[in-house]
């Protein structure tokens, strides 16, 4: 069960770096939200699931400063210009 966990934590890690380069999370949010997707993950896994930690699970409590900064970082940019860096940003070239 560890391991699977493990590795779902860290598939997630390149995006996190990610977000903490452009300047919407800083390291120490990236830690809280690791060590918070840790415990739903070691939730989800084992024997007996409840209900409420699959709703838990699904409702990052992240999401509005998420999209809060991400419209502060971008400041009156076009769709298609947020589109080129965003893609630039996954591919690793900014």
């Amino acid at each position: 069960m560890a391991e699977i966990v493990q590795h779902r934590i860290e598939e997630r890690i390149p995006e996190l770096e990610q977000l903490e380069r452009v300047g919407l999370f800083t390291k120490k949010e990236v830690k809280s939200i690791i060590k918070r997707a840790t415990a739903l993950e070691y939730k989800l896994h084992r024997l007996i699931v409840n209900k409420e930690d699959f709703i838990a699970y699904i409702q990052p409590e992240n999401c509005g400063k998420i999209h809060w900064r991400a419209m502060k970082f971008l400041e009156g940019e076009s769709v298609e210009r947020f589109t080129s860096k965003y893609t630039l940003l996954q591919t690793g070239h900014l």
